[in-house]
């Protein structure tokens, strides 16, 4: 059949232009197809400009916004957990499998090679391949080693960091009592605070040259050395004096922390505010008694104080193994009461001595007198 001319026409149009000159639908079709694509980069990069904007925003906003020292101190902890500790632990992990991989290759082309060319059935050439695989892996195996070995000690050094954060209670701490609420050498706690300043990993915080911490310098900044020498100078505290402090502040971290591990918990912290309180007084009554209670102070109580901040900080999650730390903490808090009310009625004896023998001389004495209204006693006495 016949096509119509119409059609010849339009068939003749869509032949390919053989002369080497562009059609004009080709060319409009190409400027359409770079215009689009300009246009989507340029919108592309204009969206994240304005998501930069907007996060850089997001994030002045939340500088600028008061935080209180524990959401500080939580957002802290979890940034030091998911970077410097996780990559600890990396490190860790990599070095470790590394080192072994290596050494498990370092050993068995040692063997191979302490065989010899004629066990195995091959030439001196094809043997030469095992020493020089074992002079390589061994070197690589060491290397990776000491990376393990960084790896565990930076990740040691961020988690006790992390302790220092947990037993902390305000933007500023004198690094003795955080030693001891962490349960760390002290030594070892001035050194990871001086590390830990210098390279950033608790920022904006500064070491005072008399071991005094202050966690952000804009909250709590130290006085010039001028204005110290200006304010007036405050008597140290003596020894009796500090633990009354110190004995102060258990006392009260024990009210806050009931109500939080279960009644049962509760009760033994309650007997523990009792015994404590009791301990407290006598030492406030009778200083020169303090060396015999220093194992009381110095550990059982920054160990206990420990204990409950690793109860605590399990929060509400109801598994087996926080049961059974929940579980294991409560009995010890209970061998601890028995243990502070032994010690306390050991104080006690010395002073029941002391007051059975002042009680007969104070009796003999008004009965010399004749204060006593015995009168028959004091007159035969007399």
């Amino acid at each position: 059949m016949a096509n119509h001319p119409y059609e010849e026409s339009k068939s003749s149009h869509q032949k390919p232009n053989n002369t080497g000159v562009p059609d004009l639908d080709e060319l409009l079709q190409e400027a359409i197809r770079v215009g689009s694509g300009i246009g989507s980069t340029v919108l592309a990069g204009i969206s994240d400009a304005l998501e930069q904007v907007g996060d850089t925003l997001a994030a002045a906003r939340a500088h600028d916004r008061p935080m209180s020292f524990s959401q500080w101190k939580q957002r802290l902890d979890r940034k030091l957990q998911n970077g410097r500790q996780s990559e600890g632990l990396a490190l860790a992990i990599t070095g470790w499998v590394l080192a072994a991989s290596f050494g498990i290759a370092a050993i068995v082309m040692w063997a191979l090679a302490a065989v010899g060319p004629q066990a195995l059935g091959v030439t001196e050439q094809e043997f030469l391949v095992f020493p020089i695989l074992m002079a390589c892996f061994t070197p690589l195996t060491v290397g990776f080693g000491i990376m393990g070995g960084f790896g565990v000690k930076k990740y040691r050094y961020v988690r006790r960091l992390r302790r220092y954060l947990r037993v902390a209670r305000d933007w500023v701490r004198d690094v003795p009592a955080l030693a001891r609420d962490s349960a760390l050498n002290p030594q070892q706690v001035h050194k990871d605070l001086l590390q830990a300043v210098s390279d950033g990993d608790f920022p904006d915080a500064v070491l005072h040259p008399d071991d005094t911490l202050y966690l952000d310098i804009s909250r709590r900044a130290p006085k010039e050395p001028a204005q110290q020498e200006e304010a007036p100078q405050q008597a140290p505290l003596d020894d009796a004096e500090t633990f009354q402090q110190e004995g102060t502040a258990f006392l009260e971290y024990l009210r806050h922390s009931t109500g939080k591990l279960g009644a049962d918990t509760d009760a033994e912290l309650a007997q523990m505010r009792k015994v404590c309180a009791a301990i407290l007084g006598f030492a406030y009554n009778h200083p020169a008694q303090l060396p015999r209670i220093r194992r009381f102070r110095e550990y059982y109580l920054p160990t206990t104080r420990k204990l409950l901040d690793t109860a605590q900080g399990l929060g509400e999650i109801d598994v087996q193994h926080a049961q059974d730390i929940r579980r294991d903490i409560t009995g010890i808090l209970h061998t601890l009461n028995q243990a502070y009310g032994k010690l306390y009625d050991t104080l006690l004896q010395d002073v029941s001595l002391d007051v059975s023998t002042e009680i007969d001389t104070l009796e003999t004495m008004l009965r010399q007198d004749g204060l006593t209204h015995d009168f028959d006693m004091d007159f035969k006495n007399g």
